[in-house]
């Protein structure tokens, strides 16, 4: 979605005022490196969990320098400044500061270890909070339970099977989660202590259950419990909140919220994201975003969410409401690599008309697959059953999907990757492996997923491909023309590059590689085949 925002509480919004009286200015500022820093890659447990370097040990994932927290020496010379170091990034190695005075920005421009800083929002003067911009969602005022939506995807395979997403750990990125700690739709959630915590990277309050809805719905699509009337996607999965959506204003500097956000995830060790966010345009016309750059290497906040996914991380983002308005296309981070970006359709696998187009500016499938989004039911606030529209509500369905596969995963098959679950869903869905630009792949079944998984994993390929390298560039020539998935590691097990199609050749640019040796691995219905290259 374009971010959702509902009318805030006066109470809410006298907080707010009361935190901001006077305008200030956030500006995003660029470190060089991270020299001469107390961390270390040898001693990851002083920055991740356990979990989190559990995580990577099953994936093979190795820690590197983007793991690596942002020189305190740096954010203490930069706060020593006169600014507040509001939030930082480990992963692009950045920070958001906010200031009263913008010509302080000029004197951290000209300290040694910053490349740049550029502005990316503000908070306006408490005059200003009071408004509350138009939902991008359509609203359904109608009742029902969630047996359309869950039967579409063939949830019942795998819940049916017991796989309801217990051990895996969901954050929830959004702009406020109304009532989660009271609402009886969320009991079990609480009393069985699945509600790992959360987090807040927009107000800094500590209370995240006093304002919007959005999230409390979106989590309800996943975690909601009514027997007899709700069930969410996964029911027992783990949940952290985490908000990074300032409602009263739209921003670039939410973008980098969004990046704290993701990054605080990963090191509290989550197998999966849901962000029901989206950025294309902002209240500041200067910091709005072209169709051009949605290319998944501009935005950071898209940066970000691939690199969650090398980092193991399963990223669901809805697609956006775009797709009958002026934008028309995806957002950011919906146009990241690595994720699965979600459209949205109607009940009778249409889709919504309001769902994002894809591809991305640079022709990369996206959305990736789609789930319902129009009369989407769910738990709201009063802990009644409603229904609304838009892909804010598809994606929750799907990365709660996602949370009952990896629990399929983690009880069946002995060696995964996060890109091999992405892949099984997305062949699983309707129109594979023939996408559009609204539904990518279609609907997924999960129950097919589940078959196909079983059957491709580890199976040995038949089929072998021509590879050459000449001037920076990887060519390869396939020995058939049915849809493969090509994917380029380093030798540490980070993927690179993906691509899927269904072309006989396909040339992959390494003019940015340094020398070395690198993994590549196609994919595609006669198995898996893995092949060395020296760079």
């Amino acid at each position: 979605m374009k971010k959702k925002v509902v009318t805030l509480l006066f109470i809410v919004l006298s907080g707010y005022v009361s935190s901001f009286a006077a305008t200030k200015y956030f500006f995003y500022v660029q470190l060089a490196n991270k020299s001469n820093s107390p961390y270390s890659i040898s001693n990851p447990t002083a920055y991740l969990s356990a979990r989190a370097l559990q995580r990577r040990a099953q994936f093979n994932i190795s820690i590197d320098s983007t793991d690596l927290p942002v020189n305190p020496v740096y954010i203490a010379q930069i706060a020593n400044s006169n600014v507040t170091v509001y939030n930082r990034s480990k992963w692009l190695n950045g920070l958001t500061i906010l200031v009263s005075d913008s010509s302080i920005v000029s004197q951290i421009r000209a300290l040694p270890f910053v490349s740049w800083a550029k502005y990316s929002g503000k908070i306006e003067s408490s005059a200003s909070l009071t408004r509350s911009k138009s939902k991008s969602e359509p609203q359904i005022a109608e009742y029902g339970s969630a047996a359309v939506q869950l039967n579409q995807v063939n949830a019942s395979y795998l819940h049916n099977l017991g796989y309801t997403g217990k051990g895996v750990h969901i954050a929830v990125l959004d702009a406020g989660f109304l009532n989660v700690n009271t609402n009886v739709g969320f009991d079990s959630l609480r009393l069985q202590g699945r509600l790992l915590g959360t987090k807040d990277f927009t107000q800094k309050t500590a209370n995240i259950y006093g304002s919007d809805s959005h999230g409390s719905n979106v989590l309800s699509i996943m975690a909601g419990n009514k027997p007899g009337q709700y069930l969410g996607a996964a029911p027992h999965a783990s949940y952290w909140l985490i908000r990074t959506e300032y409602a009263p204003t739209e921003y670039l500097c939410e973008t980098d919220f969004w990046v704290s956000g993701i990054e605080f995830a990963d090191s509290v060790g989550v197998d999966v994201v849901n962000s029901s966010l989206g950025y294309t345009t902002f209240d500041d016309p200067v910091l709005n975003f072209t169709y051009a750059n949605m290319n998944g290497k501009v935005s950071r906040a898209s940066r970000a969410a691939t690199i969650a996914s090398q980092k193991g991380i399963i990223v669901c983002n809805s697609a956006g409401n775009e797709g009958n308005k002026t934008w028309k296309y995806i957002g950011s981070p919906a146009d990241a690599s690595g994720i699965v970006s979600v459209g949205g359709v109607t009940s009778t696998n249409e889709s919504s008309l309001f769902s994002s187009y894809g591809p991305t500016s640079d022709k990369r499938l996206k959305p990736d697959v789609s789930a319902m989004g129009t009369g989407t039911a769910y738990i709201n606030t009063s802990g009644s059953v409603a229904s609304g529209s838009g892909t804010s509500y598809a994606s929750p369905i799907l990365a709660g999907m996602f949370a009952c596969f990896l629990h399929y995963a983690k009880a069946n098959i002995s060696s995964y990757t996060v890109n091999s679950v992405i892949d099984a869903v997305k062949r699983s869905a309707h129109l594979y492996p023939f996408p559009t630009a609204q539904m990518g792949y279609g609907i997924p079944d999960f129950e097919e997923a589940s078959k196909y998984f079983v059957s491709a994993t580890n199976k040995p390929s038949t089929s072998k491909a021509k590879i050459s390298t000449f001037n920076k560039e990887i060519r390869i020539e396939f020995s058939s023309s049915q849809p493969h998935e090509t994917s380029l590691y380093n030798v540490s097990g980070q993927l690179i590059y993906t691509n899927y199609n269904a072309q006989n050749s396909l040339v992959i640019s390494t003019q940015r590689l340094n020398a070395g040796i690198f993994i590549l691995k196609i994919r595609n219905d006669s198995g898996t085949e893995t092949i060395k290259i020296q760079l």
